[in-house]
């Protein structure tokens, strides 16, 4: 019970921050930026503690690997990249056409999906090579975060923007919500125990039932055809689902509950993110795909 209190307080002040955050593209650029900042953050702070990463980099040298092998580069990659946008109109990423910018979000979104599947079903020892170490899933989290950081700038009116967000918000938190209240008070089969012991069958069932109601009722709101707008929210849940495992799976491989401790009752930011994080590409593709296909 305390718990739940924990978690319901967190994720109320959470959630402001995320949709106050929504008033202007600025400030949302802003806000992701430093989330970003700060889940990389947990990351390397989790590597720099871990034993066999650092075996990894006394064999690389200590000159240039904590860059390469830690937060610092992905970092670098979403200040220069993700906050391009800001630089300038002359380099702003909303010149770029519509073609193009279907393009390069489909490749980030193969980029990203296609290596974290590979980790997700392969073992442990075909995962860490003698090169990558436990570095690599960082990596592809980084050009999430880059599309995520500028996504208010990518080619959709930032009106659109907003009521895409904040229906794309509401859909991940019910579908964590769903998934935990039914996994809770109904959960008896396990989903996939070796990755999550918490997470049961039921409560993906309590996910899916809770994606197709608000996908029919957000079709209504946004007048758009009913089947499209389900189906859109299933794939976004399934890419939910599927990134809880995967982040689970991360940090079963390096050893730790949590990616952090400083979001009571949740862990790190790391750890509330997960969905967002590796559901936002495909969730991005699809109005892109709805805006400049459709």
């Amino acid at each position: 019970m305390k718990d739940l209190k924990l978690r319901s307080i967190s994720s109320i002040f959470y959630v402001l921050i995320m949709l106050s955050a929504l008033i202007h593209p600025v400030s949302f650029m802003i806000v992701m930026y430093i989330s970003a900042i700060i889940v990389l953050a947990e990351y390397g702070k989790v590597l720099r503690k871990d034993p066999e990463h650092l075996n990894f980099l006394k064999r690389w040298g200590q000159d240039y690997s904590p860059f390469i092998s830690t937060e610092f580069f992905p970092i670098f990659m979403v200040s220069t990249f993700g906050l391009l946008p800001l630089i300038g109109p002359a380099l702003s990423l909303t010149n770029i056409e519509e073609a193009d910018v279907l393009y390069y979000i489909f490749i980030i979104v193969y980029l990203i999906f296609y290596p974290f599947l590979l980790f997700f079903l392969i073992s442990k020892r075909k995962f860490y090579g003698y090169i990558t170490s436990k570095a690599w899933p960082m990596f592809l989290l980084t050009l999430s975060l880059i599309l995520l950081v500028s996504s208010p700038f990518l080619n959709i009116e930032f009106k659109k923007f907003q009521i895409y967000m904040i229906a794309y918000l509401v859909l991940i938190w019910g579908i964590d919500s769903a998934g935990y209240f039914v996994g809770l008070k109904f959960g008896k089969n396990k989903l996939y125990e070796s990755v999550s012991p918490k997470k049961t069958i039921e409560g993906v069932y309590g996910s899916i039932i809770f994606t197709l109601i608000f996908g029919f009722y957000l079709s209504q709101f946004l007048q758009i055809e009913t089947l499209s707008v389900m189906a859109s929210s299933l794939m976004i849940c399934f890419f939910a689902i599927i990134g809880d495992l995967i982040q689970s799976k991360i940090k079963r491989q390096l050893k730790i509950k949590d990616f952090g401790n400083w979001i009571k009752g949740h862990g790190g930011l790391f750890d509330r993110l997960d969905s967002i994080i590796f559901s936002f590409p495909f969730f991005y593709l699809i109005i892109i795909i709805f805006e400049n296909v459709s």
